[in-house]
């Protein structure tokens, strides 16, 4: 179905010095399964979207930003982040659904790569956090994050800046009362 470039897996595998080729052939077939089945889920949880009327895609960093003033901005540390908490992107929202399954298949090399590493115990860099309130923003480490979850992984290694607002974070400010009318049977 889709068709992947052996060379660049190959290399991504020689960078970790984890060349094992029982091991690089059972870890590809299961990053192949996954990264297909997480691409399946993102497109029909797109579809079903459509059809609800409801978002699935990351919030996207850039529109909170607009809507809040930052008050102060620093680095955390490293620490490990709950994966359910991450649920926005700095640039690329579009790419990930809701639940970090790749919406597009331009990433399916670096996707298996970051599976395939995962699978064989490489440590991987932290991914890179913005946090606003209880939320977290990724700013680099999607694939990281997308593979870790597909993985079935719960937390992940985060290099962690927060962001303090002044005010509310739109996700905090109180939902308008809808008035339900009735009408006469």
């Amino acid at each position: 179905m889709f068709g992947y470039n052996p060379y660049l897996l190959k290399e991504t595998l020689r960078e970790a010095k984890q060349l094992r080729p029982d091991r690089d052939v059972q870890a590809l077939q299961r990053a192949v399964r996954l990264f297909e089945r997480a691409l399946l889920l993102g497109r029909v949880g797109r579809l079903w979207s459509v059809v609800l009327g409801r978002s699935h895609h990351l919030a996207a960093l850039a529109t909170v930003e607009a809507r809040v003033t930052i008050s102060d901005r620093f680095y955390a540390g490293t620490y490990a982040v709950p994966l359910s908490r991450i649920r926005g992107s700095e640039g690329r929202s579009g790419d990930f659904d809701l639940a970090f399954r790749p919406l597009q298949s331009h990433s399916r090399e670096r996707w298996l790569g970051v599976a395939i590493a995962c699978q064989q115990g490489v440590a991987l860099p932290p991914v890179e956090l913005i946090q606003l309130g209880d939320v977290y923003f990724i700013r680099d480490g999607h694939h990281r994050v997308s593979a870790a979850r597909a993985l079935g992984q719960g937390y992940i290694e985060a290099a962690v800046t927060v962001w303090q607002v002044a005010g509310l974070l739109p996700w905090e400010q109180p939902m308008p009362l809808r008035t339900v009318r009735r009408t006469a049977p």
